[in-house]
């Protein structure tokens, strides 16, 4: 992916943005949520290339199919995301790993715990679990994000320390589900919008999990069923800010 930004800063900032693309295409969307597409990424991801033909050709579609008016980006997400889980492609990391639901709890709660070691609390007027892949997504970006600032003006530590929990996330959580969940919904998502970025989706994350040398702990193919009721425990309408929280 060398091809991706000419230096270490530069490229923390693409991988922020692209994972902020796929965190806002992914989210129900709002008329915030497309000033900050057309404001602060897209203008980041437009001339974007990886080297890899496969992947740019996903993030051009992407970038293509999300200029659409907003109804009809509602119209895409609803068709892919009902107010209850699609089964062959829910968009929770514990439905792939357990049907338990403490089990589920506790992948939850250790999700979560990334997310307070790095100072960010969850909530926000659109609520998802901890384990949703937006969330997901949105964390990964903070710190790729996090990383581009520790690289201008925190030293070789703190960037070091960004890069180990980037690693330690896509290895233990978003790496285990991440890759299927985009495959599955390029199969199986009734819209062109979804099927699009589920192809980028797992196109990033394996081409990600590749240049952080990360081997998922596992390989989580198949769900179980369908995700219990939200619980309330985790914000999706968020803004993430070095050092802030995960806030309106």
């Amino acid at each position: 992916m060398q091809a991706l930004a000419t230096n270490e800063w530069q490229t923390a900032v693409a991988r922020s943005a692209v994972y902020a693309l796929l965190a806002r295409g992914l989210a129900f969307p709002s008329p915030d949520h497309r000033s900050e597409l057309r404001e602060r990424v897209l203008p980041v991801v437009a001339d974007l290339e990886t080297g890899d033909p496969e992947l740019d050709g996903a993030l051009a579609e992407v970038r293509e199919r999300l200029d659409q008016p907003l109804g009809a980006l509602r119209d895409a997400h609803q068709s892919a995301f009902t107010h209850v889980d699609p089964e062959d492609h829910p968009p929770c990391e514990s439905a792939y790993r357990t049907d338990d639901v403490f089990r589920q709890t506790q992948i939850m709660a250790d999700v979560a715990g990334f997310y307070r070691a790095h100072g960010l609390a969850v909530g926000g007027t659109e609520r998802e679990r901890a384990d949703h892949v937006v969330t997901q997504l949105e964390f990964m970006g903070f710190m790729a994000a996090k990383e581009a600032y520790a690289l201008e003006h925190l030293g070789p530590d703190e960037v070091a320390e960004c890069r180990r929990t980037q690693a330690a996330f896509l290895r233990d959580h978003l790496g285990c589900f991440g890759p299927a969940l985009g495959r599955r919904l390029e199969l199986a998502a009734p819209e062109p919008l979804v099927r699009a970025l589920g192809r980028l989706l797992g196109r990033w994350l394996e081409t990600d999990l590749d240049v952080l040398d990360v081997t998922p702990a596992e390989r989580l193919d198949e769900p179980f069923g369908p995700t219990p009721p939200d619980d309330g425990s985790c914000g999706l309408e968020c803004v993430l800010e070095p050092g802030g929280r995960l806030t309106p």
